[in-house]
This record gives structure tokens, sequence and C-alpha cells, in this order.
């Protein structure tokens, strides 16, 4: 479906349920759970939190329906949501982020990408190198690279000025190259994230 009729769909989709209709919440739901729940791993990987997290979200966009405008993007809209309830709930309670599932980063969901046992192999360890980031570090490199996400549309989720990013990917991808150079071969890194060059 195009864009321009995904966005056209979400708007009239967004106008029902700001008048109260909730199968216009469902239509969201449906859509963006997974998503965010994938999304949310990122942040912090603590599976539980991050599904109140997105139920908290979608009771909060109904209870303040009245109070709320039809933003640009849905998408961008529920995962900068979403991020905030995290990012409180983390500081609530005082944890500290551990980022990447084994979801988010699985081999079945990038198989395309690993044909044979080598590429699986060298997948487990860019997972590991990337674990090993600090956790802003993991969470932009999984919306960059992961989730294809603009230098734009990251600064829209994440809130970071755009110089600030550039410089946060500039130095995981350093990081990782160095830590990836020891262990395997520099082509199959560039196989796999093609803008680390």
């Amino acid at each position: 479906m195009p864009l321009c009729s995904t966005n056209a769909d979400e708007t009239k989709h967004w106008h029902k349920l700001l008048n109260g209709d909730q199968q216009a919440l469902a239509f969201f739901y449906e859509r963006y759970a997974d998503y965010l729940l994938k999304y949310g791993l990122s942040v912090t990987y603590n599976r539980d939190m991050v599904q109140d997290a997105v139920q908290e979200l979608f009771i909060n966009i109904w209870n303040r329906r009245q109070n709320l405008s039809v933003p640009d993007s849905v998408k961008y809209y529920l995962m900068v949501s979403l991020r905030r309830i995290i990012l409180k709930d983390l500081l609530h309670a005082r944890q500290s982020t551990d980022v990447f599932s084994e979801e988010a980063l699985s081999f079945a969901s990038h198989e395309s990408l690993f044909a044979d046992e080598y590429k699986e192999d060298v997948h487990l360890k860019l997972q590991h190198a990337v674990r090993l980031l600090p956790a802003r570090q993991q969470e932009i490199i999984f919306l960059r690279f992961f989730q294809k996400l603009s230098y734009e549309q990251i600064t829209t989720v994440t809130g970071l000025d755009y110089q600030i990013l550039r410089n946060t990917i500039y130095r995981a991808i350093k990081t990782l190259r160095h830590s990836l150079s020891e262990k395997i071969a520099l082509t199959s890194v560039l196989s796999i994230f093609p803008l680390l060059i």
C-alpha cells in the first residue's frame, strides 16, 4: 500500500479514535503493538516493562483522546510516546537498560541476509558486539540499521540533535568495527552493515 494511502487511512482512523470509536483504537493496536514491543525492547530489555508500557500507551491515548491532535505520522508518535513511558518507568524503577532482545536481532528475522552457517556466526558476533555498546548507542543502531530509519526520523523519535545523533552513530560504528575486526573478517561485517564503510 502506498505511503500516502496508508497515511490517509491512518488519519481517517485517528479522527474516529478522537471521536470515541473503540474500533479505531483497536485498528492502531493491531497494526503497531508487535512493532512497538520490538522497538521497546531496543530501549530496555525488560519484556514485562515494555509490554506494560505498550498497554499504558494505548490506555493513555484512549483516556486523553479529547486533548490529542492528529500527528503527522502515527507510527513516530507512538514510538516517541512509548519511549517516554519506558524512560519514565526506568527512572522510577531505577533500572538500567540492557537493550536488544534475542527477538529484535534474531537470525530468523534476518534470514535472507544470512544464508549459511558462516553468516549466522557473523550475525551472532555482531549481536554480541551491539549488546556491549552503551544503551543510547544500542537504541540508535537498532533504529538506523535494523529498522532502517533515516537520521531525521531518528531525531524525531529520540529528540537528539542531528549532529549529536551523527556523532553517536559514528562512535558506535567505530566501536563495532574495532570489536568485530578482531573476531571476523571485515568483509563479513561490511556485508551486514554496508554503511560501516
